[in-house]
């Protein structure tokens, strides 16, 4: 499989997909270098074992991170006032479609606009701003790879359909795959030539 070109790559991968068997699917995309088998990874809370080294799954993680943390920041909507900030009480009333999510996932409107939202860590902000910056400084020389494998991040962060963005912006979802796989793997390589330590 290593000497098959990457749209060979991509076809294989499109027909085990189209074909649904799970045992099959592990096995060729653990022979194509993939841990199809590996175990979920944690939550943004749960504490990480560290590789000896930078792999292409902790690399993964800590772009997928970078992003979940990124959204979780608090944005500035509007420029700063002068006069009185204090905002006015507004009561919220919810949509239909809230209304029939809410009562998918069983619970009520109270508890969902009553949730907290916890700030990021100052260690969980320092992890975004390195990571971030991986895709532009390793792959400068390839804004594609680097273009594929932020918004491969981002997407997953956001936990979305990837094959369904992919179909929105006209992308070819197999040739996407292989693209941001190419760009995670230079990253990788790059991190470990340049020995940073892992974190």
């Amino acid at each position: 499989m290593s000497k098959m070109s990457p749209a060979q790559q991509a076809e294989l991968v499109h027909l085990v997909e189209q074909e649904g068997d799970a045992g099959l699917r592990r096995q060729v995309l653990g022979a194509l270098g993939w841990g199809a088998s590996a175990p979920p990874r944690p939550g943004r809370d749960v504490p990480r074992d560290l590789p000896p080294q930078w792999t292409q799954i902790h690399v993964l993680d800590r772009l997928e991170e970078a992003f979940a943390v990124l959204t979780s920041l608090p944005a500035r909507t509007r420029p700063k006032q002068f006069g009185n900030g204090m905002p006015t009480p507004v009561q919220e009333r919810p949509s239909l479609k809230d209304l029939l999510d809410m009562a998918d996932a069983g619970e009520s409107f109270e508890d969902k606009r009553n949730r907290v939202r916890l700030a990021p860590t100052t260690a969980q902000i320092t992890r975004m701003d390195q990571a971030l910056r991986w895709p532009f400084e390793h792959l400068a020389d390839q804004p594609d790879l680097a273009r594929a494998l932020s918004l491969r991040a981002m997407w997953a962060a956001m936990r979305v359909d990837i094959r369904k963005r992919c179909e929105q912006r006209h992308i070819n979802h197999e040739y996407f795959q292989l693209e941001w796989q190419r760009g995670l793997k230079t990253v990788t390589e790059r991190l470990i030539a340049r020995k940073l330590p892992v974190t």
